[in-house]
């Protein structure tokens, strides 16, 4: 199923459009290249030359991408076109729209595919200091704080991180702090943890992240990674298994998705 297609399902009944791209924050902005129909982009970019101005203003080092798909591509031919091409544009990066405009909806809506156990039965977390490195909503982290000693939510989005605190006052947990982070760049001393843990938040600067893992978590400490995607195709573990990293590794079925997960002692 197409990427776009699966987000309106997973997201039906909320409403988005075009001017929603002004909630984006720079290091998402940064994805775009990689996320984006780059005719559909141009088609909006013409249209609406405030939200270039905005994406170029914000994120400078996009300004580059910007300028080739606008060379490549000239506006749309209509407002049927530019409206055909901003709502398709705005559904294909829909979950990083809601991450910001609807944190409560991306909550409970965005099921996660895998179990806890797929965690628990690697390591205990029993009093163990543990993060959960891009943590979105902090499902992980939630979980976590039962059992482990101290939790830190590393997450870069802004209304993520006011959600998770918020749910965390309200639920008076003590043992859980936010922070603001990148799974490449930690704010946490070296060897501090003992428990890493990841779900859908692998992958963007992948070398630099693995070897930030390396430094943050204890020796004798656990990395554990965990996805849920419909793709065949699991690059991701070619990579965690090479000699350089030595993951483990494993998958299963569930529904539509293929649930992977990816461990280490390091």
């Amino acid at each position: 199923m197409p990427y776009e297609k699966r987000l309106r399902q997973l997201f039906h009944g909320v409403g988005l459009k075009v001017e929603d791209l002004y909630l984006l924050e720079p290091f998402q902005i940064g994805t775009l290249q990689s996320r984006l129909p780059e005719q559909e982009f141009a088609a909006v970019l013409f249209a609406y030359p405030h939200i270039k101005d905005f994406l170029m203003n914000k994120h400078p080092p996009v300004a580059e991408y910007i300028q080739k798909v606008q060379d490549k591509y000239g506006p749309a031919a209509n407002r049927k076109d530019i409206a055909e091409s901003s709502d398709g544009l705005i559904w294909e990066i829909a979950e990083m729209i809601i991450y910001n405009k609807y944190p409560e909806i991306y909550d409970t809506r965005a099921i996660p595919g895998w179990d806890f156990k797929d965690i628990t039965s690697v390591v205990s977390l029993k009093d163990k200091i543990v993060i959960d490195a891009g943590a979105g909503t902090g499902r992980v982290a939630f979980k976590a704080v039962k059992d482990a000693g101290i939790v830190f939510a590393v997450e870069p989005c802004a209304s993520l991180r006011q959600f998770i605190r918020k749910k965390a006052q309200k639920n008076n947990i003590s043992n859980l702090f936010v922070i603001d982070g990148f799974l490449h760049a930690i704010p946490l001393p070296k060897g501090y943890v003992d428990v890493l843990i990841t779900s859908n938040a692998i992958g963007w600067k992948l070398d630099d992240e693995l070897k930030e893992i390396e430094r943050v978590v204890k020796p004798g400490g656990y990395a554990i990674h965990l996805g849920s995607s419909p793709d065949t195709d699991d690059p991701l573990s070619k990579h965690l298994t090479k000699p350089q990293w030595q993951y483990n590794y494993s998958k299963y079925k569930n529904n539509e998705d293929t649930i992977r997960k990816y461990w280490k002692q390091i």
